[in-house]
């Protein structure tokens, strides 16, 4: 049944030629779906998702998916193929903004950076890079080694490096591709914190908006993305937009 529920998931997963290879995502995938309802939830979500894309946007972003399903860091997993799959989500967000035309925008093979995708409204180009803040090293050390640890009720300044590396990084990239005309341009910035529950997420939340009001970043506007969490709850700021992940 759950290839009929989940039909872009199943086909994602497909691509995987050699499924005994212990490097490869979605092991066991049937069985731990069925034995772990939260499992199940996070790839129905996902599946939602990646239905909202056309088919064109589809087949490019499991082309770019592809060589990640077999690629597994020794402390980070499939980070990577995470990060790719998030997309959708700008993808997605650039749509319910009333964007027209979206889609992903293909690598340059000379060197030059690109955001990841391209849009217009109202006659003006829309550039959106995706971003993807993982979890720190301290806490990739920890759960690798299955450690007891503990987390912090606000964000230290390593994250805030990270933070605006990324959001500088994007600004660049898109200024590097962007046209001679009016240009909208977009960081869109999936969190993954190091508490996995979320418990201080409106904490998070808050210490990050304190630090874009006292370290603005000019001429992009920043979209964090808000994942489900176990304890999960909407959020909202004033110095930057938030889209909060939809029951």
């Amino acid at each position: 049944m759950s290839r009929q529920e989940m039909p872009r998931v199943y086909e994602l997963r497909d691509l995987i030629t050699d499924p005994s290879n212990p490097c490869t995502y979605f092991q066991n995938f049937d069985d731990s779906i069925c034995d772990e309802s939260s499992k199940k939830q996070v790839w129905l979500a996902r599946e939602r998702e990646f239905q909202r894309l056309d088919r064109e946007s589809w087949q490019f972003l499991t082309s770019e998916a592809c060589p990640y399903l077999v690629t597994r860091d020794a402390r980070r997993g499939w980070e990577q193929l995470i990060s790719i799959l998030n997309q959708a989500r700008a993808h997605n967000y650039l749509t319910d903004e009333g964007c027209l035309e979206v889609h992903f925008i293909p690598r340059k093979n000379n060197g030059k950076e690109t955001p990841d995708l391209e849009g217009t409204i109202n006659g003006i180009q829309v550039l959106c890079e995706v971003k993807t803040i993982n979890i720190s090293d301290v806490e990739a050390n920890r759960r690798q080694s299955r450690r007891v640890g503990s987390v912090k009720n606000s964000l230290d300044e390593g994250f805030f490096r990270k933070l605006m590396s990324d959001l500088c990084k994007a600004k660049s990239q898109i200024k590097s591709y962007e046209g001679k005309g009016r240009v909208r341009r977009v960081a869109f910035v999936v969190l993954n914190f190091d508490d996995f529950l979320g418990e201080y997420k409106r904490d998070y939340i808050r210490n990050i908006d304190l630090y874009l009001a006292a370290n603005p970043v000019s001429c992009i506007d920043i979209v964090f993305y808000n994942q489900k969490t176990a304890f999960h709850c909407n959020v909202d700021m004033q110095n930057a937009s938030v889209v909060n992940e939809p029951d």
